[in-house]
């Protein structure tokens, strides 16, 4: 099959690798590459050119085939799938089959890892829009294989401008106790500073908890630097997608229903019924109103015929979407300077529906029920936004040193703040090396308990370190809780019983205490904040809602993982979206609008480190990483979905695949633990749900540090494994929970 090029092959090639050796010929175009030797990646410097081959001898040479009628989804998925797909010239791995696909007819038309992610992102911003797209935001950890650098790339949304005045998004501003300008009181006596909801739940899901997206200027960004194919190529499989129709698939039919029983967004059974809720109080006592009875969604994915405005469309239902493949066309065009535009027709249509479409304010919540029986909300909040048009030409995506660590042999570059996620993988895996993890079973009790705790610890101290690195000293602080010698104490806190309680570690041993930073001097590419450590800000202190859980305002099982590697062998792991499951539930030019402003901390631990600033970006559980062995030889480009247990899911593939050699579709498919909310969480619905009453027994926990949960990851990863001649076999794999696979040959 002839494949067009922009350019000739030969000359794109040779811009890409400075081994390049030579160009075969046929129906399908083809590369040679001489097999370079191994180099350690770097965060920032390149490594020394490779060495010749031993005595002068002749290298053998790896042929890479581009053809995209080659392109072949995982056996099995979506849902089924038990092993990876392998192959030795591209692969692609996504939460969903399209996607995936798409990605991989981008790579065998010779595009770059950044051009397949920016198709595999249109694609699912179409067939997944309750988990990530162009109203979200999107961090990338790439890998260049010509300079063996390792980059990190922040597009988290981020804070408006405005702020009101208030230091919480859920505190009254002017406009929402006004009754001038179109504007109506949120509710009886409420005044300028006071809680909008005493149950923050509600409002969490409203235009109010929306942030300046950021998923397409960081597209824009790695694109610059490393895309192959011209930007307009790598839209129109997802426009069409758009504008033809995509089925409602089981798992997103999940997101909105459940047949079986009602379940909050962490996958807790709230009652016998049916009918998934939008959210649940922390006491269990009241719920939000169901999905459907939202306007925009019920519009699009749900059953027009039923009268409660529960049910969704059903499974395998064509859905379009017109609105949607007309703003991806606009971007096709016009590139993200379309999106960002303030004088343009997208961004002012989101604030549009941010603001005016969001009157009157109102947040009507029920009356406290029973646990066993909720009630729930008579209507949903409709409470403006505070972004304008001009926090959209304000945004800008930046590069970060990335987080990197050392551990069971293997270098691992992750994301570093605002994302926590980084920090709790390195942290948890550098405990785990220090008790001697690689000796016990797989998922047995002891296993468990190991990581549990653990998981336990990393989470306790990243709840009071990390938040957005240019507000205060994050990374100097993490740099500590990262240390040899911190880790060592707090390794030592894991014993054969249960921690009652989890202490966090501070100035006794040794973590800097918080200091406020102008955020305006902050160096993204420095090791540590730009601007000296001042002393702190003087901040009120603020109060969470009443029923405001506070330990689970990052838990929610959203988000959506992408795993790349392209025939230069250039790899990509990418993390992108809307937040909660269909964020603020308002959709704009036909996307669905993040809630990320809900990760800001509404009260103490994090509150300093995490407050909610203009501007700011909140802290995130996501985090892409990639592994090299100690030959500096790409091994694993993973990560995962999931909400707050994201990194516990990172950490499990890993020990699964790199430490117990299992296949890495396997190691996805293991049942998951969680100890993000000071608690022992195993999956329910699996075995590992039976090891809650061991680690009772056997561990001294208690039925309130462990417990049954719902814990839906959506992990993707490519393994790379190494034939005679040192040539790379990928091996791409996706969580059978959800509906991707992945796709290569």
């Amino acid at each position: 099959m002839h494949i067009p090029f922009s350019r000739p092959l030969t000359a794109t090639l040779v811009a890409a690798a400075g081994w390049l050796t030579g160009c075969g010929g046929g129906s399908s175009p083809t590369f040679t590459l001489a097999a370079p030797a191994p180099q350690p990646p770097s965060a920032g410097t390149p490594a020394p050119a490779p060495a010749p081959a031993p005595g002068g001898q002749v290298s053998p040479t790896r042929t890479v085939a581009f053809d995209p009628a080659r392109c072949t989804l995982q056996a099995g998925a979506p849902y089924g799938q038990t092993a990876g797909i392998a192959g030795t010239n591209v692969m692609v791995t996504s939460a969903d089959v399209q996607a995936s696909l798409a990605g991989c007819r981008i790579l065998a038309s010779g595009g770059s890892a950044i051009d397949a992610a920016i198709a595999v992102q249109a694609m699912l911003n179409v067939t997944e829009p309750f988990a990530s797209g162009l109203g979200g935001g999107t961090v990338i950890t790439y890998y260049d294989a010509a300079t063996k650098k390792v980059r990190a790339f922040d597009g988290f949304s981020s804070a408006p401008a405005t702020t009101g005045g208030v230091a919480d998004i859920y505190r009254a501003v002017a406009q929402d106790v006004s009754t001038t300008g179109g504007f109506n009181v949120c509710k009886s006596g409420l005044t300028a500073g006071a809680s909008i909801s005493s149950q923050q739940g509600n409002t969490n899901i409203s235009a109010r908890a929306a942030g300046v997206p950021g998923t397409l200027a960081v597209l824009d960004l790695v694109h610059k630097s490393y895309g192959r194919l011209a930007w307009n190529r790598l839209w129109d499989e997802s426009i069409a997608t758009a504008s033809n129709g995509f089925p409602m698939t089981a798992y997103m039919y999940q997101t909105l229903y459940s047949d079986s029983g009602e379940f909050d967004d962490d996958g807790n059974l709230v009652s016998a019924g049916s009918g998934v809720s939008a959210w649940v109080n922390s006491a269990g006592t009241a719920r939000g109103a169901a999905r459907c009875k939202y306007p925009d969604i019920n519009a699009r994915y749900c059953l027009p015929s039923d009268a409660t405005q529960q049910k969704p469309l059903p499974v395998g239902t064509l859905i379009r979407n017109a609105e949607l493949a007309a703003t991806l066309t606009k971007v096709r065009d016009g590139g993200a300077a379309a999106f960002y535009d303030p004088a343009g027709t997208i961004a002012p249509a989101i604030v549009d529906k941010l603001t005016a479409k969001q009157l009157p304010c109102a947040s009507l919540l029920p009356a406290a029920g029973t646990v066993n029986a909720p009630s729930t909300a008579g209507t949903i909040a409709r409470i403006p936004s505070l972004m304008t048009a001009a926090d959209f030409a304000s945004y800008r995506a930046v590069e970060r040193k990335p987080l990197v660590g050392s551990r069971f042999g293997m270098t691992i570059y992750t994301q570093p703040a605002p994302s926590f996620g980084g920090v709790v993988t390195l942290y948890n895996l550098g405990l785990m090396e220090r008790k001697a993890i690689a000796s016990v079973g797989f998922n047995s009790t002891p296993w468990l308990h190991l990581l549990t705790e653990g998981s336990r610890l990393a989470n306790a101290d990243r709840r009071n370190i990390v938040g957005d690195p240019a507000y205060s000293n994050v990374n100097a602080r993490v740099g500590v809780l990262l240390s040899p010698a911190y880790l060592d104490g707090r390794a030592a806190l894991i014993t054969g019983t249960a921690l009652a309680t989890v202490p966090t570690g501070g100035t006794t041993e040794g973590v800097p205490a918080f200091g406020a930073t102008d955020p305006t001097v902050y160096d993204p590419m420095a090791r540590a904040p730009g601007a000296p450590v001042v002393l702190a800000r003087a901040a009120a202190p603020r109060r969470a809602a009443p029923g405001q859980p506070d330990a689970r305002s990052e838990d929610w099982n959203t988000t959506s993982n992408v795993a790349v590697i392209d025939g230069w062998g250039n790899a990509l792991s990418m993390t992108t979206t809307i937040n909660t499951h269909w964020g603020a539930h308002i959709e704009a030019a036909g996307m669905m609008i993040n809630n990320v402003m809900s990760n800001f901390s509404a009260s103490t631990p994090g509150l300093d480190v995490n407050g909610y600033a203009a501007f700011k970006r909140p802290r995130s559980s996501i985090a892409p990483a990639i592994a090299f062995d100690a030959d500096g030889r790409l091994r694993l480009v993973w990560g995962s979905a999931g909400g707050g247990p994201i990194p516990d899911y990172i950490v499990k593939t890993f020990l699964g695949h790199m430490v117990y050699g299992m296949d890495l579709q396997a190691a996805i498919n293991a049942d998951n633990f969680t100890g993000q909310n000071g608690i022992a969480q195993l999956e329910a619905g699996k075995p590992i749900a039976a090891e809650v009453a061991r680690l009772i027994s056997d561990y001294g926990n208690t039925s309130g540090n462990a417990q049954i949960t719902g814990l839906t990851s959506g992990l993707s990863g490519i393994a790379v494994g190494y034939d005679a001649n040192g040539f790379p076999v990928y091996r791409g794999a996706a969580d059978n929970r959800r509906n991707g696979g992945a796709s290569g040959y």
